[in-house]
């Protein structure tokens, strides 16, 4: 894995380029007017991309382009704002100055709501296990909210993105840590539709869901744990969630487990 930056390069994207390089400990490799395809070839088949359109791109030999935009979580704070539900908030029950754990990051939709409802006096932290997705998130996260939404900044300042395995996470955790500890795992989305999550499989974490997971779960979450997954996983009631049928929509339901 290596960072460079857009081919049309300035002293400015060799700047962030070295430092980003610096802080990831990655190492950065001069672009020198290569193409994408020349570098995935000859330099390493993973590339980080600093730009000017995107703030930072990634490259994975065989695949296409992968960046960050948090289109889903736009639309869905704006219908927050405007008094309409949102089945993620209903689930979890979520309120100003609750905890919440996000076990599985993804594009982050789900932690800007979060941090979004509970605002400055309640805490969320959001686990990521893809390195390459960890950064791409943050990354864009501060891109975004610098260069596109300025009024954004103190919603995205909020986010504590931590890249680990979410079940060695659970276990260092103390008992009752956070209000509501939630799981997303990618391997349940593979009936959406999202191009963003398509386009993004080919770095995600496959894991699934365990008893230990659960077990671990109901041990740091004082109120509740929560799980999305689509229609055709039974091993959720099995693990001993209930099915929250208000909540179901086309492509998946949440289960709970009430502390």
């Amino acid at each position: 894995m290596i960072i460079t930056t857009a081919f049309d390069e300035t002293e400015e994207l060799i700047v962030k380029a070295k430092k980003l390089s610096e802080s990831l400990n990655v190492p950065y490799i001069a672009r020198n007017k290569k193409t994408v395809k020349y570098m995935l070839e000859h330099k390493d088949a993973q590339i980080f991309v600093v730009n000017n359109q995107r703030g930072l791109s990634y490259y994975e030999k065989g695949h296409d382009e992968i960046f960050f935009h948090p289109n889903m979580a736009m639309h869905r704070i704006k219908q927050i704002k405007s008094g309409q539900s949102d089945s993620l908030v209903t689930a979890c029950q979520l309120k100003e100055g609750m905890t919440f754990l996000d076990c599985t990051l993804g594009l982050a939709s789900d932690t800007l709501v979060a941090n979004y409802v509970t605002a400055s006096k309640g805490k969320v932290i959001s686990l990521e296990k893809s390195f390459p997705l960890s950064v791409l998130v943050s990354e864009g996260l501060q891109y975004y909210a610098t260069h596109e939404k300025p009024e954004w900044k103190s919603l995205i300042d909020q986010i504590n993105i931590v890249h680990t395995d979410n079940l060695d996470y659970l276990k260092q955790c103390p008992d009752h840590f956070v209000d509501v500890v939630y799981f997303d795992f990618m391997f349940n989305q593979s009936v959406e539709s999202s191009h963003g999550i398509k386009v993004i499989k080919p770095v995600v974490s496959y894991d699934m869901m365990t008893k230990e997971h659960v077990t671990e779960a109901l041990r740091v979450a004082k109120q509740r744990v929560v799980v999305k997954s689509s229609y055709g996983n039974h091993s959720i009631s099995e693990l001993g969630f209930t099915i929250e049928r208000q909540n179901q929509k086309r492509h998946f339901f949440y289960g709970v487990i009430e502390k």
